[in-house]
């Protein structure tokens, strides 16, 4: 199934139409709980810095290519197992609370006021350049849903 997101409403109207899945619904490598949480767990990363960076090279050269065709595209398309470099593993949880910590890493985002910390691959990144990326790698992952 396409799914296309491109900001945080498109993104909570689409986690609106999933709450009652079930953690199977996907066909990806992980169940839809630990998915969302690991897109939580980007979101919160881009406010208090990824643990692992891509080097200063990659990112300012095929970091940057990916993060421009990212964003003319309106897709993203990514390695859906690989979990972010350093970041604490991603527990597996039932749907409500994985769902409560995507729309609470949303919140938080956009009452954030502070300088974002640059994405481990992209490099430095606007608020809406990262709205649109997270928006984006959700698209990516619930575009494994069943259905």
């Amino acid at each position: 199934m396409t799914v296309r997101l491109g900001n945080w409403d498109d993104v909570l109207q689409q986690l609106d139409g999933i709450r009652r899945a079930p953690a199977s619904a996907l066909d990806g490598p992980w169940p839809l709980p630990v998915a969302l949480a690991h897109c939580a767990q980007s979101i919160e990363l881009s406010m208090i810095g990824y643990p692992v960076m891509r080097s200063a090279l990659f990112r300012a050269t095929l970091g940057r290519l990916a993060k421009r065709r990212f964003l003319a595209k309106g897709v993203m398309s990514h390695d859906r197992a690989a979990p972010i470099p350093g970041a604490p593993a991603v527990k597996d949880e039932s749907l409500s609370p994985a769902l409560g910590r995507l729309r609470g890493a949303i919140a938080a985002f956009q009452a954030f006021h502070g300088e974002l910390a640059p994405h481990l691959a992209y490099g430095k990144c606007t608020k809406v350049e990262y709205e649109r990326l997270h928006a984006m790698h959700v698209a990516d992952h619930l575009s494994l849903l069943r259905g």
